[in-house]
């Protein structure tokens, strides 16, 4: 019978409520570094509160036991503590290993101190996901309740806004703003209270 070599699988997930530190292109770098190859790299882009994970799926239907899946932090496999410990359990019953690069986690230690740990660094993650997730949300809602329009600053001073503004009414074409301004023209959508992908503006 053929011997069937054991593969190691890289995993990242990103979602709306993940700070800039574990962007999608950080979390490929520590993959690669860590020595897995770019077809075996399986990646998700969507809401923390999405319960479709497509990648990941198909990731499930090619490991095969002794095969290794990693992710750069523990929090990346699941969105909650309570799917971690499942994914974590039914991995270990199809003898797939484990590994988080960041907390130097790889499940072939089976102690109970290691268990502990893992089961430490999901609960951690679980709660880093849900206070920023709340932490975001009432920044939003305090900003409307003051007046406030939410959303990353504008790279311009007030006299500049109002230049772009008498700019625009003379001749309507964000492009030519955004050129003489030497800004983006999200900036001058941003300046103008305009639609971010505005339809038949140049």
């Amino acid at each position: 019978m053929t011997n069937i070599i054991p593969v190691t699988y890289g995993y990242a997930r990103v979602s709306k409520t993940d700070d800039a530190t574990r962007n999608l292109e950080t979390q490929l770098h520590i993959l690669q570094e860590f020595g897995i190859r770019e077809e075996h790299i399986f990646a998700d882009e969507m809401s923390g509160s999405s319960m479709s994970r497509p990648a990941w799926n198909e990731l499930m239907t090619r490991v095969r036991p002794n095969d290794t899946v990693v992710v750069a932090w523990l929090d990346r496999f699941s969105r909650n503590f309570d799917e971690g410990v499942r994914i974590q359990a039914d991995l270990t019953k199809q003898n797939v290993g484990i590994v988080a690069i960041r907390e130097n986690i790889n499940t072939a230690d089976d102690s109970a101190a290691a268990k502990l740990f893992r089961r430490m660094m999901l609960a951690q993650g679980a709660y880093q996901v849900e206070s920023t997730s709340e932490r975001i949300k009432a920044g939003l809602d305090r900003a409307r309740a003051e007046g406030r329009r939410p959303g990353r600053p504008l790279a311009l001073t007030p006299e500049q806004v109002e230049e772009c503004r008498r700019m625009y009414a003379e001749t309507p074409s964000i492009r030519r703003v955004a050129r003489i301004m030497k800004v983006s023209q999200g900036t001058v959508n941003r300046a103008l209270e305009l639609d971010p992908d505005p339809v038949g503006r140049d």
